[in-house]
């Protein structure tokens, strides 16, 4: 009997001693989670201000980042623009240059190839280089070119002579042209002299001039009726 009671007590014992165990492990492990919460609640938030200064940094930085993209492409623009004009600039020239030599003055021998001669002298003039125009296209005159230039180049140094404002000359070599029997600037030749006297201040030959224009030459009637129409 003694024996079962001394088994019974060890046995409360043991129990005893195992239920202290477990209470103190649970007390540590609460502990130990209770700690890590409260580690995180105590961790602050960011506050919205802080949130909105971020928002504007990065918004100000992707602001200079097309900012400096706009202005690259600014600059290449730029540099496009010039390299057009410096092209379209250069094609001008090479259209404007004389593909031929150059006429030879009214004292020397026209070139061999008139039609040469003739693109120079009628290059020049578009230069408004008149005096040398009207020197290339006197050397072909003198050297006896075929009529269906030699009118052109009346017709030519006429227009060179009214650029020069010798309007005197301009009048003799628009009759000159007049006087061809065939010629395909007959027209402008009649119409530019009536200009020439107008110019001259001749306003009764510069109004036959442009009156015959409206009766004869039906391609430069508009002209010569707004010339007449300016005449007072």
């Amino acid at each position: 009997m003694n024996t079962d009671v001394q088994r019974f007590r060890f046995l409360a014992m043991l129990s005893g001693t195992a239920a202290s165990l477990l209470l103190l492990f649970v007390a540590g492990g609460c502990g130990s989670s209770e700690e890590t919460q409260e580690d995180w609640e105590s961790t602050p938030a960011a506050s919205p201000t802080a949130r909105l200064e971020y928002r504007i940094d990065s918004l100000q930085s992707e602001n200079r980042r097309m900012k400096e993209q706009v202005n690259a492409m600014a600059a290449e623009n730029r540099s496009l623009t010039a390299k057009n004009a410096e092209l379209e600039t250069k094609l001008s020239e090479a259209a404007a240059a004389p593909t031929h030599a150059p006429a030879e003055p009214a004292t020397g021998v026209a070139s061999a190839d008139p039609t040469a001669a003739y693109s120079a002298a009628l290059s020049a003039y578009r230069k408004r280089d008149f005096s040398t125009a009207i020197q290339g296209f006197e050397s072909l005159l003198n050297a006896s070119v075929r009529e269906d230039l030699a009118d052109n180049c009346h017709y030519w140094m006429g227009e060179s002579y009214y650029g020069l404002k010798q309007y005197p000359e301009a009048v003799k070599q628009f009759n000159d042209v007049l006087g061809y029997k065939k010629s395909e600037k007959k027209a402008d030749a009649q119409l530019m002299l009536g200009n020439s006297y107008a110019a001259m201040g001749d306003k009764d030959e510069a109004r036959k001039a442009y009156e015959k224009v409206t009766t004869t030459y039906p391609s430069q009637a508009k002209r010569a009726q707004e010339k007449l129409a300016n005449l007072k």
